[in-house]
């Protein structure tokens, strides 16, 4: 078919089928990577590893063999994630996502729910679910380093490193607190690249090292009860949902400023209709359930966030948890000047195109001729 010649509704309907097509081929890709795994003839290949074989033989990244091995091997439990994966129904990453966490047991509820999730938002899942134990975590520390490289003439000096999530998180913040404060250029009126604007804040962080010119650096942990208390009850998060062993958690509240938000699952956290104004805990609340990203299913954007109120707070909208959202301001306007619509509970969020038709549009089962393409 000649796309150009295509409506939008039908580019629409033909990247659902498509998308459904591959993806139900990709199942199939797994079940034959599963019974080469079961007989273990890759070995007749002199490959040296399931995923090694997998790359060669498929032309892939070694990442998206490992992906795919992995998918493969823990389907062989999950007999309705791998059904539907069949059908079409869920792509590759959802289902690399849901099968990191789900069980005979409760596959079938994981399903449902992952059906109204992006493929990010079910990252953010099963890393929530899996934890870092605090083996994890000691190796994380033993990898961090910073290696620095000038040139033969010393006119550049180039360096790379890496750093614990603790860590990493406090320079992070320090580099883009700096970044905001800078100004554009006074010949154009215009900013330097943000890589140009981060390296200035690094020159200035350094140069300031123990003077008055450094900005305390604010890291939010939020932790269960169990977790400040116990090594290995409750849970520890970042606040970007990266989680921590309840030993650092318990160090972070050692000489840290606790906050205690105690929240009620039956309860709405918030402050009403008092005020407009978001409080700064509640602000970390709403961070910590979206994860620290725009809740648009399109988008991964981590920075320059605001919080939205779903129903405005001028027509009666409250400033409570359940009513607040996190985006990035390209789609903060599309919701305000683009006639977008948020629906649903806050654990099921539905993004919704201005005549209210949902956004991404569920994809349906792949039926008739293409299924039997699939099938045989």
């Amino acid at each position: 078919m000649e796309w150009r010649e295509a409506s939008n509704d039908q580019i629409d309907e033909a990247l659902d089928r498509f998308a459904g097509l591959s993806a139900a081929g990709q199942a199939r890709v797994c079940d034959l990577i599963a019974e080469v795994d079961v007989r273990q003839s890759w070995m007749a290949d002199g490959a040296r590893s399931l995923r090694d074989w997998v790359a060669a033989r498929l032309g892939v990244r070694h990442s998206t063999a490992a992906q795919l091995v992995a998918v493969a091997r823990r389907l062989v439990d999950l007999p309705h994630v791998k059904d539907r994966f069949c059908n079409g129904e869920l792509s590759l990453d959802q289902v690399d996502a849901i099968s990191r966490v789900a069980t005979p047991d409760n596959e079938s509820d994981l399903i449902e729910e992952a059906l109204g999730l992006s493929a990010a938002a079910l990252d953010r899942m099963a890393r929530r679910d899996r934890g870092i134990s605090e083996e994890d975590a000691r190796t994380v520390w033993e990898r961090r380093q910073l290696v620095r490289q000038w040139n033969l003439d010393e006119s550049e000096l180039r360096f790379r490193g890496r750093l614990p999530g603790v860590e990493g998180r406090i320079f992070d913040q320090a580099i883009d607190s700096r970044v905001d404060q800078m100004s554009p250029d006074v010949g154009t009126g215009m900013f330097d690249l943000y890589e140009h604007r981060a390296a200035d804040a690094l020159i200035g962080l350094a140069a300031s090292a123990g003077g008055s010119d450094t900005t305390l650096v604010e890291v939010s942990v939020f932790a269960d009860l169990e977790a400040l208390t116990t090594t290995d009850q409750g849970k520890a998060f970042l606040d970007n949902t990266a989680p921590i062993p309840n030993t650092t958690a318990q160090r972070l509240g050692c000489d840290g400023t606790i906050q205690t938000i105690i929240k009620d699952g039956t309860q709405t956290v918030g402050v009403g209709r008092r005020t407009r104004r978001i409080p700064g805990w509640l602000r970390r609340l709403v961070i910590e359930r979206d994860g620290g990203v725009c809740q648009h299913p399109a988008c991964t954007n981590t920075r320059w966030l605001q919080i939205h109120h779903i129903v405005p707070w001028a027509v009666g909208g409250a400033t409570d948890l359940d009513n607040l959202l996190l985006l990035c301001g390209s789609h903060h306007r599309f919701v305000h000047e683009h006639g977008w619509h948020i629906t649903g509970p806050p654990e099921r969020r539905v993004f919704r195109r201005p005549d209210w038709t949902p956004y991404p549009t569920q994809r349906p089962p792949i039926t008739g001729r293409l299924a039997e393409l699939v099938r045989t």
